[in-house]
């Protein structure tokens, strides 16, 4: 088919007006770097917990199963450790590698085998916006400059993790590596599921453990959103 000079030009036309609808539905979200924080390791085992099993193992098994599936949703995720290190591995340690790294948020993972459900802890810390860039930040308050942030992702995971219907509990503490990380960042404790009325499912089941990385995904994704949008409209 041979096409008119007028109807060349009216095609350029049409095809030249989709040009910024084009562009603004191709842009990709920004491939939001999180930082996962297995607790302990080495020679610091953590909670001895039922079967002789070990927080450090656990955590290390949690934070392979949360890494598949936020990786899936399109964040790039890295670790402080992978594997079980053979020397001691301690939270300044930790916290050092996750500052270098500048990652837009961090989760630092627990386990135990006493209480119920999952545990969302952020700093204790009072906020600081340490509005000189050339301040030296304080090692143990360095936490204080991402607490609104830390409180928002803390809220996200804790409502996803209600719809979910999973038991979970926020609160403030002050502890390491928490308070030394620069980025927003939580501590998230999974203890076993001890529903009224129901046998208990123990924090080593792979479908407890999978129901609660699926939520802590999708409040990341949410959080994400969130903060995209509210940057948008600043």
């Amino acid at each position: 088919m041979t096409l008119l000079p007028r109807q060349i030009a009216a095609t350029l036309a049409i095809l030249t007006s989709l040009i910024p609808i084009a562009a603004q539905t191709q842009q990709p979200t920004p491939r939001t770097v999180i930082l996962l924080d297995p607790a302990h390791g080495g020679p610091d085992t953590g909670a001895h917990l039922p079967n002789n099993l070990l927080e450090k193992d656990i955590a290390l098994a949690f934070a392979a199963r949360l890494r598949a599936l936020l990786s899936t949703s399109g964040f790039a995720v890295i670790s402080t450790h992978e594997i079980d290190p053979a020397v001691p591995f301690p939270p300044d340690q930790r916290a050092e590698i996750g500052n270098h790294a500048h990652p837009t948020a961090c989760l630092i993972l627990h386990a135990t085998a006493s209480g119920n459900g999952i545990h969302v802890v952020t700093s204790a810390l009072a906020p600081n916006n340490f509005e000189d860039p050339h301040a030296t930040i304080p090692w143990n308050t360095a936490q204080s400059a991402s607490i609104p942030q830390s409180l928002n992702l803390a809220n996200e995971i804790g409502l996803a993790l209600e719809r979910a219907k999973l038991p979970v509990i926020l609160s403030r503490a002050s502890l390491r590596p928490l308070d030394n990380l620069t980025c927003p960042a939580v501590a998230i404790e999974i203890a076993p599921l001890n529903p009224v009325g129901s046998g208990a499912t123990p924090v080593t089941d792979a479908a407890y453990q999978q129901n609660i990385a699926k939520a802590i995904a999708a409040a990341i994704a949410s959080w994400r959103s969130h903060a995209l949008a509210s940057g948008a409209q600043k």
